[in-house]
């Protein structure tokens, strides 16, 4: 072989070579805007905007998912087709014309336009857009879309200030360090029942006198002590809450009032919960619960505001403000002597009852969005509202836990909600749940015709509640006050003011 021949295959292995590290870099080059093209795409589909594009021949290329749950429709649906024939059945003001072609044809932005139509199934779609032109190497390339569901607007402005009103607070009210995290204007509810409520606290919150807050479980007796704490002249101190049913009998006084040091074996000099109040709010939930022979103790703490650490011959001056509360009607519980009536007469020199949810059922609808959109942001979905085939049930049924049961049964369903479920549905709740409704469809036939006052109304459907959960539980007065959710004494009492008799029906 020639030199020549042997140069010219040097040479043609070193083209070789330079074609292959060519090859190798363009495959990598590609690797990396496909990543960034999946990127782009994973972004596009998690933000709360729809975003919809359409090349300069009018086909649609880009149709996010926000776009799809807006509209209902999927995008390899739409993809690739022309933007006139996916929208064909709207036959004025359509999308094209409105939008997209206004847009080519003038090259310039449109930017907070209104538009509005309706969906093949009747549903009218508002949204809020800015459409811009693009461009690829100098020349109109296509249109893209930007835009926002109006409803989903009010929603995210709504957020926006109730979170706003929370920073406000936090920067604002050191109490929030020390306990209390909420203020009276977090409380929700439209009903005339809770805003004639919510304003009383509001009215007594500026003094110093003891209040007593009474409701049945569930509805919200310690976020209105916080809320009376931080509308107080106490809300600089801390607000110390305690659970009188949750702490043991024996150490509930040592926790309440303190100990020192040799008071009994492995007693150390500690502050109790009072002097941990100084200068702020102690809140002592399901006062009821306390022994009666502590009560003696805590009377003359009110008396006297002073407190005796166990073990100790000296007392404390103390200056804390005193909210209590009882989920049992607290004169049945007088009456029964579950509490001193003397020690009730001090706690109750302002008594707030708050109604039970129940009885303020336009509240039902208010706080169920308001937990759907607390669980929307929990979990990272976005679910519209509750079905109207779930609102009613919802309105008819007794609510035994209120708002508390409300919020959990929301929580349950939405972890069910399927990616194309836009409202919570029944069949998202759980089984149980779906069996008590249906008793409570049960129970409502035999309800009498809507005549007469509200208070009547409620007092014959409790009468019916629970006269049929007795007649379930063959008359044990525990078990059927369990399923009620309610306690024992407060449901002997309720058979006797409504005269239920095993005869009766």
């Amino acid at each position: 072989m020639k030199r020549d021949d042997i140069g010219e295959l040097e040479l043609l292995r070193q083209e070789i070579e330079i074609l292959k590290k060519t090859n190798i870099q363009l495959q990598e080059v590609g690797d990396d805007l496909e990543r960034e093209n999946q990127l782009l795409k994973t972004i596009l589909d998690s933000i709360h905007e729809g975003v919809y594009a359409t090349d300069e021949k009018g086909k649609i290329i880009l149709y996010n998912r926000e776009v799809e749950k807006t509209e209902g429709l999927k995008r390899s649906d739409v993809l690739g087709k022309k933007e006139t024939d996916v929208y064909s059945y709207i036959s004025e003001n359509n999308f094209y014309e409105a939008v997209t072609e206004k847009v080519m044809k003038t090259v310039k932005p449109l930017i907070e336009h209104h538009y509005k139509y309706y969906l093949p199934n009747g549903k009218r779609n508002d949204i809020l857009i800015n459409a811009f032109p693009f461009f690829y190497q100098e020349k109109l390339a296509g249109v893209y879309t930007v835009g926002r569901d109006v409803k989903t607007i009010g929603e995210f402005i709504s957020n926006t200030l109730v979170m706003q009103r929370k920073l406000t607070m936090e920067e604002n009210n050191p109490a929030n360090v020390k306990g209390a995290r909420y203020l009276l204007d977090h409380i929700i509810g439209d009903s005339k029942e809770m805003k004639e409520t919510v304003a009383l606290a509001r009215k007594v919150a500026g003094h110093s006198s003891p209040i007593l807050i009474v409701g049945e479980t569930g509805t919200g007796k310690e976020l209105f002590a916080q809320g009376i704490h931080n509308a107080s002249l106490f809300a600089k101190g801390p607000f110390v809450p305690v659970n009188c049913a949750a702490i043991p009998d024996s150490l509930l006084e040592s926790i309440l009032f303190g100990t020192v040091k040799g008071a009994f074996t492995g007693a150390v000099d500690i502050p109790g919960l009072f002097e941990q109040a100084e200068n702020g709010t102690i809140f002592l939930d399901e006062i009821n619960s306390m022994p009666f022979s502590l009560q003696a103790k805590l009377l003359r703490v009110l008396q006297d505001k002073v407190v005796r650490r166990i073990g100790s011959k000296t007392e404390t001056p103390i200056n804390t403000r005193i909210i209590s509360a009882t989920n049992v009607d607290p004169f049945v519980a007088v009456q029964e002597q579950v509490i001193r009536s003397d020690l009730f007469f001090r706690l109750a020199t302002v008594t707030i009852d708050i109604p039970p949810l129940r009885e303020r059922k336009n509240d039902i609808h208010v706080l169920g969005h308001y937990f759907i959109r607390k669980f929307n942001d929990k979990f990272g979905i976005f679910v519209k509202g509750i079905s109207r085939d779930l609102i009613k049930p919802f309105e008819h049924y007794y609510w035994p836990g209120n708002v508390r049961e409300l919020e959990n049964i929301i929580e349950s369903g939405m972890n069910f909600v399927e990616h194309q479920d836009d409202e919570l549905d029944l069949e998202h709740l759980p089984m149980y749940f779906q069996e008590r409704l249906l008793k409570t469809k049960e129970i409502s036939k035999y309800m009498p015709g809507i005549q007469g006052t509200l208070r009547s109304n409620l007092q014959e459907f409790e009468k019916r509640l629970i006269y049929d959960a007795l007649l379930r539980n063959s008359w044990n007065i525990t078990r059927t006050a369990q399923e009620l959710g309610i306690l024992r004494q407060n449901l002997q009492h309720k058979i006797k003011v409504l005269n239920l008799q095993k005869e009766n029906r």
